[in-house]
């Protein structure tokens, strides 16, 4: 029996929550992202307010000056650098990719048609484009939020094992431990907390879900198939924390996790400090 708190007890404690108002925007990581192009949003603002007509003289103007600038036009239809390399079909039917667009002034002008952007550059409403990209990274930070999660449940964690004086150190390669290495074989893993006792030495990995999806039934199974391997090693054991009613949705999964993993959730934690000061 790996847990001394009954399943249902365990699953009757799961919070709804770990988010506060902070969670949803990254606003520090919205604004870096716009200033590192903002020298050349400003080069396009050049084009806002121009004509149908006018636009296609005027992107000749501003690429023979400062070609640069048309570089971060996939992020104005939210494309991210890493995807400017994404193959499109273009209005004559061929493949292209969405940086080949930027090469000249005329598949810039031809970008500008196809994606919508000449009603943006053609019209008043936009005023800056900074103000424009801006919002774009609000809303592509959105993306973000999952992993925001589970960082949230490791700064609780680290808040939680702090002032209980544990010895613990924080995204832990395995390589460190060469008898771990070696029973893991070829996976090489980082855990979120390696907590140090006098005679034992604990590798914590934390997760928290609020909503259900397909990712609590893998992480489940891969947990329960990475726990017998510390059955071997008497010095060294594998602790799960997890918690958010997401996993009522995957109940089944977890309940059988629990007959094979220690798991602990935020209303128990206290329980495993006590085990870990014990020993």
């Amino acid at each position: 029996m790996k847990n001394e708190l009954s399943f249902e007890k365990f699953i009757n404690s799961l919070q709804a929550t770990n988010r506060h108002l902070d969670f949803y925007v990254d606003w520090e990581k919205c604004l870096r992202n716009k200033n590192k192009i903002s020298i050349y949003l400003n080069h396009l603002n050049f084009l806002l307010g121009k004509s149908e007509n006018e636009l296609r003289q005027s992107i000749e103007e501003l690429f023979e000056e400062y070609p640069k600038a048309f570089n971060v036009l996939n992020v104005l239809i939210a494309v991210r650098d890493k995807d400017k390399k994404d193959i499109v079909i273009n209005q004559f039917s061929n493949f292209v990719s969405l940086e080949g667009y930027f090469k000249n002034s005329d598949s810039v002008y031809n970008f500008i048609c196809e994606t919508g952007l000449l009603e943006i550059f053609s019209t008043h409403e936009i005023k800056n484009l900074n103000d424009y990209v801006f919002g774009i990274e609000v809303g592509l930070d959105t993306n973000a939020r999952k992993n925001r999660s589970g960082k949230i449940m490791e700064m609780q964690l680290k808040e939680i094992f702090t002032p209980h004086c544990l010895k613990f150190e924080e995204q832990v390669n395995i390589k460190k431990f060469p008898e771990l290495h070696k029973a893991f074989g070829e996976d090489i893993k980082k855990f979120d907390f390696v907590i140090f006792a006098s005679k034992k030495t604990y590798f914590i990995e934390c997760n928290f879900y609020a909503g259900a999806g397909s990712k609590l039934n893998e992480v489940a199974r891969a947990y329960q198939e990475l726990a017998p391997k510390f059955d071997r090693f008497s010095q060294y054991e594998f602790i799960w924390i997890t918690d958010g009613q997401g996993w009522l949705k995957a109940k089944n999964k977890l309940e059988e996790a629990y007959k094979k993993v220690e798991i602990y959730n935020l209303s128990n934690i206290n329980d495993f400090i006590l085990k870990v000061k014990n020993v």
